[in-house]
């Protein structure tokens, strides 16, 4: 069935990254791209109030050009513009890769991205693309798209290893019989590197947990 994934990609030549910097109250959504006569462009709308000093913000992002207002709906506005950066919100390599796109929000700065992915290597292969090209790759959800529950998660691969790795050498013992620096050695990786796993990894645990009982207490 398939992957749901949300991620979040941050790079200051991501288009509009600037934007969203300078206007952090408005939120972005990416509606569509496409090329006409060799340009790219892309449709986006935005919502909020503060829009008064959006174009004038719009023509100072690097990231952009040729920024036009084509529809207004009350707190939407629709525009229209000119990718003038080599970076890609959704790159080519996604539709390969059999990648579906969702939705793309502006998020502190960052796009927030929300894929359907048929299998672990397609985001493996999607990972790597964003990475190569600098850009930071960071799943904050992943969920079985076959399951109706948003509430069931399934962890990273890196989580999952270091998860079971601190669990059977007794990191979560009392006394412990590893510590993180061992752990660390072990998948020869930093020490802040297994803290960050660790805490995200059972976070994910505990959202879930704690969201499979509401769903419970909503069902008997």
């Amino acid at each position: 069935m398939g992957f749901i994934a949300d991620v979040r990609l941050a790079h200051d030549a991501l288009p509009l990254v600037p934007t969203m910097k300078r206007q952090p109250d408005l939120t972005l959504r990416r509606e569509y791209e496409t090329t006409y006569n060799g340009t790219q462009m892309q449709f986006i709308s935005v919502f909020g109030d503060e829009t008064d000093t959006l174009e004038e913000v719009l023509a100072d992002d690097a990231t952009v050009s040729a920024a036009t207002e084509v529809a207004t709906f009350g707190q939407r506005s629709i525009y229209r513009l000119t990718i003038d950066t080599h970076l890609e919100i959704v790159p080519g390599e996604c539709s390969e890769c059999g990648v579906f796109v969702f939705t793309a929000t502006s998020t502190n700065a960052a796009w927030s991205v929300r894929l359907y992915l048929p299998d672990r290597e397609s985001l493996a292969a999607i990972r790597h693309w964003y990475r190569d090209h600098g850009v930071s790759f960071r799943v904050t959800k992943l969920c079985d798209s076959g399951v109706s529950d948003e509430g069931t998660y399934f962890l990273t691969d890196n989580q999952r290893e270091i998860l079971l790795l601190a669990y059977e050498a007794g990191y979560f013992d009392i006394p412990r019989d590893i510590t993180q620096d061992d752990l660390a050695d072990r998948l020869d990786v930093t020490d802040s590197a297994v803290s960050q796993q660790l805490r995200r990894a059972i976070s994910m645990l505990i959202a879930a947990t704690l969201e499979n009982d509401r769903t419970a207490d909503t069902t008997i």
